[in-house]
């Protein structure tokens, strides 16, 4: 009965798996079919016959830097937590992150950590810790250009509201809800802090000191940015890691005739705006990255069909075959590599 019982929970979890990721492929290709929907792909594929490869592999190995930038900035992090993973492994786990992404949204950042866990032997909650605290960082230099972008190009924004007046209005509407927001925001904080110190207190269902070690390790993780030695380095790479990202952008730009006269203040502006599409949960931004890109480069003058539709499709896919090609096959190396290793760390017996 008991063997019945977990076969039964693993089949359920399985099937949750399943469904999460239907649900998340599903917004992908509902997004991805109304920005290619009705599109002649004769034409689409014409309209890469001019294409400068040379700038679309430049963009392949720049995008691989900045995932390699990104490794690196975790490796700062890591340090004051007294551990010195592989770069090979920390680069690795980067790519992954964003492989699972691409499967099932937000699902890398616990897929990285999983995997230095095992080959690192640094305890998930401490890398999770770490990651949540170079988020920040990403998303605090993201709204500084979300703000430039607004200044910069706000002719632009004001046309786009004028001559859409529904998106004019889900905006004030979204402004009257924002204070019932952060009330309901505040109340659910203050019961879950309630309900955690409760269990910690009284061990609840034994959940006590499991929750109490999690939270230790998570803010360790979290406050390792205050033990930095190399605070420097560190924003270097944050700083380096959205430029790379901005010159993806860019440079696809020059690879295309159609786009090639689009000004660097207004790739800015495409680069910016529609990384709000990998917000939305799809796989990778799958579908919704291309409209809003094929969009916003539509303000620009670029014709939608074939030409924007043509650029995104390149520029997403190069991303994708990076992740699929080198990221893959570093993944399937990995065991092969960690053979005969065994992590140099402070916090390790015997290390």
């Amino acid at each position: 009965m008991q063997k019945f019982l977990k076969k039964n929970k693993t089949m359920k979890k399985k099937l949750i798996s399943v469904l999460k990721i239907t649900v998340f492929f599903s917004i992908g290709i509902l997004f991805f079919y109304l920005a290619y929907r009705g599109q002649d792909f004769s034409q689409l594929f014409d309209a890469m016959k001019d294409t400068n490869w040379g700038w679309v592999l430049a963009v392949f190995f720049l995008g691989l830097l900045g995932h390699y930038s990104r490794a690196m900035r975790w490796s700062l992090m890591l340090e004051p937590l007294g551990y010195k993973p592989r770069r090979i492994n920390l680069f690795t786990s980067i790519l992954t992150m964003y492989l699972s992404n691409m499967a099932i949204p937000r699902s890398g950042e616990f897929i990285r950590c999983g995997l230095i866990n095992r080959y690192e032997k640094i305890p998930f909650t401490q890398s999770l810790g770490t990651v949540v605290t170079e988020r920040v960082a990403d998303m605090l230099v993201f709204l500084i250009l979300t703000v430039i972008v607004l200044v910069m190009q706000s002719s632009t924004v004001s046309e786009v509201l004028s001559n859409n007046p529904d998106i004019q209005a889900r905006l004030v509407s979204i402004e009257n809800y924002i204070p019932y927001i952060i009330i309901v925001g505040i109340v659910l904080a203050f019961a879950a802090f309630f309900v955690i110190k409760t269990v910690i207190k009284k061990n609840l269902f034994s959940l006590g000191e499991k929750i109490k070690s999690f939270l230790t390790n998570l803010k360790e993780g979290v406050l390792s940015v205050l033990g930095l030695k190399k605070r420097w380095q560190f924003l270097f790479h944050t700083l380096f890691i959205n430029l790379v990202y901005y010159l993806d952008t860019y440079l696809t730009c020059l690879a295309f005739p159609f786009t090639e006269n689009i000004s660097p203040s207004n790739a800015l502006a495409v680069f910016v705006l529609s990384t709000y599409g990998v917000v939305v949960p799809s796989p990778g931004g799958m579908g919704t990255w291309h409209f809003l890109t094929i969009e916003l480069l539509a303000l620009y003058g670029v014709a939608k069909d074939p030409c924007g539709r043509a650029y995104a499709l390149v520029t997403h896919g190069v991303q994708d075959i990076s992740f699929l090609t080198v990221g893959f096959a570093l993944l399937i190396l990995l065991p092969v590599i960690n053979k005969k290793y065994f992590p140099q760390n402070e916090n390790i017996p015997n290390a």
